[in-house]
């Protein structure tokens, strides 16, 4: 069937090589993030911010506004610039 049509497209030996692979590594390189939470800058937590609550208010099929994600991130128990919701909702009106 070739390599789009066939049910395992990893042969079992590389298979079994990946997950030996993730295994031995070291609990710090299996990390999500190679910055510890407590080191992004301020402004790129304001950012994140803002990015998860435009999903999840679009995900919710909600309009986006300024005053929709502060709720969602003061609920969260976030604390951000208010330059970040403003620019946020702007950047996704009409979508």
């Amino acid at each position: 069937l070739g390599h789009f049509g066939s049910r395992n497209r990893t042969p079992a030996p590389d298979r079994e090589r990946a997950r030996r692979t993730v295994d031995t590594l070291s609990p710090s390189r299996r990390k999500m993030a190679e910055v510890p939470a407590a080191e992004v800058p301020q402004a790129e937590k304001d950012e994140l911010f803002c990015a998860y609550a435009a999903m999840i208010l679009q995900d919710s099929e909600l309009e986006i506004s300024e005053d929709k994600l502060n709720t969602l991130i003061k609920a969260a128990g976030g604390s951000i610039d208010a330059f970040f919701p403003t620019l946020f909702a702007k950047m996704c009106q009409g979508k």
